[in-house]
């Protein structure tokens, strides 16, 4: 697998901090769901890159994550549940 460059426009609205709204195509995605500290969810997402090379997919642009709550709602990292997504197509 390659890795992807950020689009010019979205280094941009880091450098800026700017705020927008944009409309996501649907797309079909490989994904995991990580239970515990942030400090694994590395290890989560080449899990996930593996499996989708295992599994006859490609990556087919950035991945993204989901944080379903954080240390405000529960009280210890180990509660902590990320969702990690890639967009993918069978080969």
């Amino acid at each position: 697998m390659r890795p992807l460059e950020p689009p010019r426009e979205i280094v941009e609205m880091a450098e800026t901090g700017e705020v927008a709204v944009k409309t996501v195509p649907a797309t079909e995605v490989a994904y995991l769901v990580h239970k515990g500290p942030h400090s694994g969810v590395q290890d989560a997402q080449f899990k996930l890159m593996r499996w989708i090379a295992e599994n006859g997919y490609e990556l087919m642009g950035p991945g993204v994550a989901i944080f379903h709550n954080d240390l405000i709602m529960v009280k210890d990292e180990a509660e902590l549940i990320t969702e990690l997504q890639f967009p993918v197509r069978k080969k």
